[in-house]
């Protein structure tokens, strides 16, 4: 019989990826919670409680993100579950051109996911239930670009979508599941005051693309259901 179940949340300071480490971690699970630098993380994981692990990881340094592979690979027996949480918000217009907000969102939004993807593989192919849950945005549903706005922000999540699908793929049978959701518009740091849904809402299609029995790999998710992307 396998020990508690293991899951490893980006961005996990704040927001979404703090109520996903903590819910998880309620249900028995062994969270490594990650932010950018080490007293952050401590800070979650204590805060978080119940045998989270803060542990330091910016997914736009590479160097960072191999770190954390091999701390993983010293202290674990797999990874279970991959949260790619981390992330910006761009707000100018594609039609700016403001070249240097494009390539750090990218870089996080994106690219960030990638790294991370790369590196913890190995850990994730020792699981016989693995599944990466990449955290998108309905402003990267396709037919949402047409509302322009956010250039960088909907080039990212649209663009990690397609990185869902490709990814879903080229896994297809083997035990690694790669599924995109959309938390909806919450009320975070990011998402505003205005938002309209609550971090516990927007926490709960993650929580239960973790946990729950017969997702479907290579799909985008909305309040638990598959969603067009």
């Amino acid at each position: 019989m396998l020990d508690k179940k293991i899951a490893l949340v980006t961005g996990a300071n704040r927001g979404i990826g703090k109520e996903v480490a903590k819910e998880l971690a309620e249900l028995g699970w062994q969270v490594i919670a990650t932010a950018r630098d080490q007293s952050k993380a401590t800070k979650v994981a204590n805060d978080i409680g119940n045998g989270a692990v803060g542990f330091p990881l910016d997914v736009t340094d590479e160097a960072s993100v191999k770190l954390a592979a091999s701390f993983l690979q010293e202290n674990f027996t797999r990874l279970d579950v991959l949260i790619n949480n981390a992330g910006v918000i761009g707000n100018h217009a594609v039609v700016d051109f403001a070249l240097d907000e494009i390539s750090s969102v990218m870089d996080a939004n994106f690219m960030g996911p990638i790294r991370t993807a790369k590196y913890f593989m190995p850990m994730l192919r020792k699981s016989p239930d693995a599944r990466i849950i990449n955290i998108s945005s309905g402003m990267g549903e396709l037919a949402s670009l047409e509302s322009g706005g956010y250039g960088a922000y909907r080039l990212s999540k649209s663009s990690l979508n397609a990185f869902t699908i490709l990814l879903a793929a080229e896994l297809r049978g083997t035990a690694v599941k790669v599924m995109s959701m959309c938390p909806g518009w919450v009320k975070t740091d990011m998402g505003g005051a205005g938002a309209t849904r609550s971090v516990e809402k927007g926490a709960e299609t993650a929580v239960w693309l973790a946990t729950a029995a017969g997702v479907k790999t290579g799909k985008f998710y909305r309040d638990k259901n598959i969603i067009s992307w």
